[in-house]
């Protein structure tokens, strides 16, 4: 008995390393794996496993025109299956009906989405259902701001409502540092009096992500991972060195938090603990995270299963994680050499420089290593093109 071709898939933002697991995972199950990206240098157009690689337009600059040459793309190269990589996500859910119909693709309902990426409005939703979440205060004017900063414990977080990594986060230490905070991200970002930052109680414990596969509010495969160190100093930003961990505490809150979202796709979580151990969800995505590649090295194949999901395929469950598998992103640690040197933070650079033996990578294969030129390539030409930013924002990231 002959067994079913697989449906060929589509990988958007390709420029990215999450993306690059995506591809490597569906490839080695035996998917014809096509990707899709703005940028010339994307890391998964250099890859042995992508099939094809199909140049869009920016979906932040030119939403509709994305949406209709990434249709064109699906059309042209046959692909059956649509992994969006980022926040096209919510692009492909208000403008479904202008790619083809045939386009399989596993999608939460658009208001349970937008609930899970403001990070205001999913804290009701979750912290409801029992899942611990921080302190949290909004504010829409500047009496407001006042009274927060000299009523608040420090230190503290003020954060946009809805950003990308470490963009739009800044850690204050005193009432003036909040102020200013708020005043510089409202004016930056040229934020509504409805949507100024909010301000939380900063936790200092023990940080971990935990990634995901949801398939009709029931979870088919999730993973925990401590982060280790992160692109910022103190563990700030976004990650670049982790391990696998049993974490059940970060397992059952996420289930919990997931399902009060009627989950529906791939997503990913950031926890850290308080004084007392306990985690808090401190963010949740409705997309792949840039640490994927931990849960797939450890033997967690979550791209495989969100393929199964979107394909309408029968998950498979089975998986078992390995502890204590190190997973490094190699450029991500470079990048941050180069900011803590800029910034004066030389032990911390010495840090991001430090050997791991044992260690795998999010963005290196010795069998594939052509993707982390590119990738290098694409991240040098976004500094220079941002005019020496180590965080450069795309407008529209930000919000």
């Amino acid at each position: 008995m002959t067994t079913p071709a697989l449906p060929p898939a589509m990988v958007t933002y390709g420029w990215c390393r999450s993306s690059y697991t995506v591809v490597r995972s569906l490839a080695a199950h035996g998917v014809t794996v096509h990707v899709a990206d703005s940028s010339r240098f994307a890391m998964t157009r250099f890859s042995r496993y992508a099939a094809s690689f199909n140049r869009l337009p920016d979906f932040y600059t030119a939403p509709v025109a994305y949406i209709d040459a990434l249709g064109e793309a699906m059309r042209r190269r046959g692909a059956q299956v649509l992994l969006p990589g980022f926040e096209d996500i919510e692009l492909i859910m208000r403008h479904r009906d202008r790619l083809p119909e045939a386009v399989q693709v596993a999608l939460p309902a658009i208001e349970d989405w937008a609930v899970a990426e403001d990070k205001l409005d999913y804290l009701a939703r979750v912290g409801a259902a029992g899942c611990p979440v921080p302190e949290s205060w909004t504010v829409r004017d500047d009496a407001e701001v006042e009274a927060a900063a000299a009523a608040f414990d420090y230190p503290a977080l003020v954060k946009v409502r809805m950003g990308n990594g470490a963009r739009g986060v800044e850690i204050v230490e005193s009432p003036t540092a909040l102020k200013e905070s708020v005043r510089r991200l409202v004016k930056t970002f040229d934020l509504p009096a409805h949507r100024w930052p909010i301000i939380q109680r900063q936790l200092r414990g023990r940080k971990f992500k935990l990634d995901g596969v949801f398939c009709n509010g029931e979870p088919v495969g999730m993973a925990p991972f401590e982060i280790l160190r992160c692109k910022g100093a103190g563990k700030f930003g976004t990650s670049t060195y982790r391990r696998s961990v049993e974490q059940p505490a970060v397992v059952e809150y996420a289930t919990t938090a997931l399902k009060a979202l009627n989950w529906h796709g791939m997503f990913n979580t950031d926890w850290i603990c308080d004084d007392a151990g306990v985690p808090h969800l401190i963010d949740i995505n409705g997309r792949l995270s840039g640490a994927v590649a931990v849960p797939y090295e450890a033997g967690i194949d979550l791209p495989w299963l969100w393929y199964q999901v979107s394909a309408g395929l029968t998950p498979d469950t089975g998986m078992q994680a390995q502890s204590d598998v190190h997973v490094r992103w190699l450029l991500g640690d470079g990048i941050a050499l180069v900011e803590h040197l800029l910034t004066g933070k030389f032990r911390h650079a010495l840090g991001a420089l430090r050997p791991v033996p044992g260690c795998r990578h999010d963005d290196f294969h010795w069998r594939d290593p052509l993707p982390l030129f590119g990738e290098a390539a694409d991240y040098l030409y976004k500094f220079i093109a941002s005019r020496g930013s180590v965080r450069p924002v795309t407008e529209g990231m930000v919000r």
